[in-house]
């Protein structure tokens, strides 16, 4: 189970690294852009590729937030309810979150495979578009394996309280 842990711990941390650095290639992008278009330039599919890489970004930066708890959540009035209620609703949103990121990665899959087949391409700079749905796709799939860490502890829980 450790074992588990560890790797979900390390693959969300990997993608979070990647989200860090899109997100600097985006600022470093969009800054040259700014400064070159006060000399009469601009680089050519910037719209594009920034929006490549702020898919990327909210993408990957997703599996690290639902880990580390940093996602918005309204518990003021789950707080008053006796501790099995929030058991049991902590178990049914960590299970509808199951489904709902299960759905996002099969749609991204199989939206990515449609682009793929279809050689779908940015309109700009040419570039394919199915490998961001591929990546949106394996990080709803991360967070799925958080979530799962997460049902994993609810249970372990209970039975070192048993």
């Amino acid at each position: 189970m450790h074992g588990f842990f560890r790797f979900t711990k390390g693959l969300s941390t990997t993608l979070n690294v990647f989200a860090a650095v899109a997100l600097i290639l985006m600022t470093v992008l969009v800054c040259t852009d700014v400064v070159l278009r006060i000399f009469g330039r601009s680089i050519l599919g910037t719209y594009e590729i920034v929006g490549f890489l702020g898919a990327i970004v909210s993408a990957f930066a997703l599996p690290q937030t639902t880990l580390d708890k940093k996602h918005v959540s309204v518990e003021v009035l789950i707080n008053h309810f006796p501790a099995h209620f929030k058991r049991t609703t902590r178990i049914l949103a960590d299970l509808l979150a199951l489904c709902l990121f299960g759905f996002i990665t099969y749609a991204g899959i199989a939206y990515g495979y449609d682009l793929k087949v279809s050689h779908e391409t940015s309109m700009t700079l040419r570039l394919p578009v199915f490998p961001v749905l591929y990546g949106i796709a394996f990080s709803s799939f991360v967070v799925m394996l958080v979530y799962l860490r997460d049902l994993i502890l609810v249970f372990k829980k209970d039975k070192a309280k048993q």
